[in-house]
């Protein structure tokens, strides 16, 4: 008889239940591999990284594939696990690169712990398999690690002050309006 367990798809067609599972637990392992070596999550308690582990959703978004969208409401919160993403946020008529996220990179904090809707655009640049956590599991693991929440709390006002810092460069680089240079 043939051993199938290596071959891909049965003889049906279906997905070879024991490859599946060992991509699976691969997955996960990689997954938490990213969760631990994270800088956000680093400071947290063993036990509750394996919460983390347990609590989040593993997305596959192809390249070119928006992600997030300006201005939507969000209340969810993105790993980066393997890839790259771009975030960008729009300045008039055009957008701003406000930088690229590769593994253990992180995005969505400022609507998921505001409340505000997404400052920013993100955007595969490349295939991205991401680790999505929603509000509710994230305030519950934060709750427990109040200096995880600080340092996260920080980043988000130093990725604000980065922002704010493209954005005024891009506009200090546009004509003023009207086509006339300043002071006429």
């Amino acid at each position: 008889m043939e051993d199938r367990s290596s071959k891909g798809p049965d003889a049906d067609g279906g997905a070879n239940p024991r490859q599946s599972s060992e991509v699976l637990e691969n997955l996960w392992n990689g997954v938490e591999a990213t969760i631990e070596g994270s800088f956000l999550f680093r400071s947290l308690e063993e036990d509750a990284r394996h919460d983390l582990v347990d609590r989040g959703v593993v997305m596959v978004f192809p390249a070119g594939r928006e992600i997030l969208q300006e201005g939507e409401a969000g209340d969810d919160f993105y790993l980066v696990d393997r890839g790259v993403v771009e975030v960008t946020t729009a300045v008039g008529e055009s957008q701003v690169a406000l930088g690229t996220l590769q593994r253990g990179g992180f995005f969505g904090e400022v609507a998921m712990l505001t409340g505000r809707a997404r400052t920013a655009t993100v955007r595969a640049l490349t295939d991205v398999t991401l680790v999505r956590f929603d509000k509710r599991d994230i305030d519950e693991v934060l709750d427990r690690a109040p200096a995880a929440r600080r340092l996260i709390e920080a980043m988000v006002e130093g990725r604000a002050r980065s922002a704010a810092e493209k954005i005024t460069r891009h506009l200090s680089t546009m004509p003023p309006e009207g086509g006339g240079t300043p002071g006429e």
